[in-house]
């Protein structure tokens, strides 16, 4: 079934879409990345035909970068910073893991299993090249099903590392991805893309230690898992930190695949991105028992939340990422968890070198994404979008995250109270009202996120300037009750909700404005509110 190959290697073939500051597209290779940089027409971010494909080829360079070229301490890391390299430099350090990036050809392959030969599978069990793409599985979320039929081998480079990246449950013994199924990543974003890539690069001196890896693991299959027989996870198998290089984080292959590189000379279309091209990809296989990673990884791009005396990557959940998210993002806290360690290591970083805030026009911000995917199984949606990244001096940070985490904590109760209240104005309290009310929560958070920014600001300076917190508090909780009772008003009197019973809106609408009145002991304990702000 197999060919003869022309070898695509992903290191050195153009192959990574991008924009330029002026609109302009192009495909690169990964060592041109600075190329223009100090030129009025920068590369300011990527450019490939689906979201989540972004979201992987951003985690494929800062892998890479980390891997090839991590700087040996906070001196090495500035100086880069500085004086980015050429893209010559760039070639030259790639060059050195080059050998491990082969797409296709006769030896190892990119995030493919090295010991599946495609001749010794039956046609049976070919699966189509769709099934490589997460949606495929359950509902049309980027593309119709059954319209993937032939793709380029960009394409196929972007839609393995994305599978392997994300990959939710696939049956039994078809593992999940080193984070679990759709983890949440969250990026430092800088100005342009290379500003984005090492604003999110540790050092080694941090990076190469036990909690990480085994820095001594240097062999090519200690780095990429493709470059030698599988770790298989029969019997409940697991890679170890211990037996890998950190850099095995970003390169993890928890599906064993390999692709039908069957020779096809006829000219057609690339289905997913509509290039032009000749001997498309439409097939894989795949075999069960992957590797297995244990609850001692810890992915450097991704959050982690408490959970009894463990601490689990963040996923994206339904109704998607909202502001309050923020606090676990930005934040390490004991309550909640720890956030990505690139962020950690920007607010550090910031505090020391001052100079990091010319790399920005504006503030700084997180670039978020994820897939929210249901019971690990069924891929609903992507998300993806951006926050701003306050960093706090740390005389200053208990009183502004305590603060922060109040302000959230009273937002959760507040859209708590519109739902119930909404459900008691419309449904007959002797009824059992099944459904969810999660469209009311979404415009909630949607519509008081530009505000709560503003008030982060705002609290910002009351910090710093020792000022009372009070009055913001509840200028907030004033806010906040403004936009519920205009949901209330709006939700329990729809043409669409049925037959209006003005006693039970007027009871329910009385109801919200107790609930959210700052003289609710609820209300004075979420925000701690001292007892002189109520009698104002």
């Amino acid at each position: 079934m197999e060919g003869k190959y022309i070898t695509f290697n992903l290191i050195r073939d153009e192959w990574i879409p991008i924009q330029r500051k002026d609109g302009t597209k192009e495909i690169i290779a990964p060592w041109q990345l600075t190329r223009g940089l100090e030129s009025e027409n920068p590369i300011t971010e990527l450019a490939s035909p689906r979201p989540d494909f972004n979201g992987a080829l951003i985690q494929f360079l800062i892998g890479l970068v980390q891997t090839a070229m991590p700087p040996k301490n906070e001196r090495a890391w500035k100086n880069v910073l500085i004086n980015p390299p050429s893209p010559e430099i760039l070639k030259k350090a790639f060059e050195n893991v080059a050998h491990a990036f082969d797409l296709d050809g006769d030896g190892a392959r990119f995030m493919q299993d090295y010991e599946l030969k495609v001749e010794n599978f039956k046609k049976k069990d070919e699966n189509s090249i769709e099934m490589l793409l997460l949606e495929s599985q359950g509902r049309d979320l980027f593309i119709k099903s059954g319209t993937v039929k032939s793709i380029c081998r960009p394409c196929l480079a972007m839609a393995l590392f994305t599978l392997q990246t994300n990959a939710p449950q696939g049956g039994r013994g078809h593992r999940t991805s080193l984070r679990g199924g759709g983890p949440l990543t969250t990026i430092v974003r800088g100005e342009y893309l290379w500003h984005t890539i090492w604003l999110n690069i540790i050092e080694s001196e941090e990076f190469d230690n036990e909690k990480h890896g085994n820095a001594m693991k240097t062999n090519d299959a200690d780095i990429f898992p493709w470059m030698a027989p599988a770790c298989t996870s029969e019997n409940g198998r697991e890679v170890y930190l211990s037996n890998v290089n950190p850099a095995r984080v970003f390169w993890a292959v928890p599906r064993r695949l390999v692709v039908d590189y069957s020779q096809n000379e006829k000219d057609c279309v690339c289905d997913i991105c509509g290039c032009s091209m000749r001997n498309p990809v439409s097939s894989y296989f795949t075999k069960s028992y992957g590797e297995a990673y244990g609850a001692l990884w810890r992915h450097p791009l991704t959050p982690y939340y408490n959970n009894k005396e463990r601490q689990f990557p963040c996923h994206v959940g339904e109704g998607g990422i909202t502001y309050r998210h923020w606090p676990g993002f930005v934040f390490n806290n004991s309550e909640m968890g720890e956030n990505a360690l690139t962020i950690n290591k920007f607010h550090e970083r910031r505090l020391k070198l001052s100079y990091i805030d010319s790399f920005f026009k504006h503030e700084p911000r997180i670039w978020f994404f994820g897939y929210d995917i249901h019971n690990n199984i069924l891929t609903r949606c992507w998300y993806e979008g951006q926050m701003p990244l306050i960093t706090v001096e740390e005389d200053f940070k208990e009183s502004y995250e305590q603060t922060i985490i109040q302000l959230v904590k009273i937002s959760e109760y507040v859209v708590s109270n519109i739902k119930s209240c909404i459900k008691l104005a419309i449904f007959d309290p002797n009824h059992n009202v099944n459904g969810s009310f999660s469209f009311i929560e979404s415009r909630f958070w949607k519509e008081t996120e530009s505000k709560f920014y503003d008030f982060l600001y705002e609290l910002y300076k009351l910090v710093l300037n020792g000022e009372n917190k009070a009055e913001m508090k509840l200028n907030w909780l004033k806010y906040l009750s403004t936009t519920a009772l205009k949901l209330f008003d709006e939700y329990s009197q729809s043409d669409f909700i049925g037959i209006v019973n003005p006693e039970r809106i007027t009871r329910a609408r009385k109801n919200l404005l107790i609930y959210n009145s700052k003289n609710s002991k609820k209300v004075r304990d979420i925000l701690d509110l001292p007892i002189e702000n109520l009698k104002k």
